[in-house]
């Protein structure tokens, strides 16, 4: 196979991890915007990240010259392709682990800025990231 379309076959398993991670948590399917202050990366973001995981994975195993030298023989089995999908799923989850972690943190620096609120307390201890955010937000 020629290694521009196993490529792009890694790509697009790369991509379809990535959203099948958009809909795990509170994001949900929306395109990137800031939010309470916060960047969202939304469903672009997630699945670009997922592609550059699966290729850089799908890379540094199948390493092959690219330019110069004969036509490189790349091997691409089904292996690959279950790696591709879930290393593209594993990036897109880390990155919403990032993004998610920088709204807890402002979620805590508005919270501690506030005077003390127990039922905001326990809403912000139990809500998705987000809407711990707007609690805090929302606090008298």
């Amino acid at each position: 196979m020629d290694v521009v379309w196993i490529v792009v076959v890694v790509l697009a398993c790369g991509a379809a991890g990535g959203f099948v991670n958009v809909f795990i948590g509170d994001s949900g399917l929306h395109l990137p915007k800031v939010e309470n202050g916060v960047w969202q990366p939304g469903y672009i973001g997630t699945v670009f990240v997922g592609m550059v995981a699966a290729f850089g994975s799908w890379a540094t195993a199948k390493s092959v010259v690219l330019f110069g030298g004969g036509v490189p023989s790349v091997p691409f089995t089904t292996g690959d392709l279950a790696n591709a999908l879930i290393v593209g799923f594993g990036g897109a989850k880390w990155w919403k682990s990032e993004t998610e972690k920088d709204v807890l943190q402002r979620t805590a620096a508005v919270a501690a800025s506030k005077n003390q609120n127990p039922d905001a307390a326990a809403e912000i201890a139990t809500a998705t990231p987000l809407k711990a955010l707007a609690a805090a937000i929302n606090m008298h």
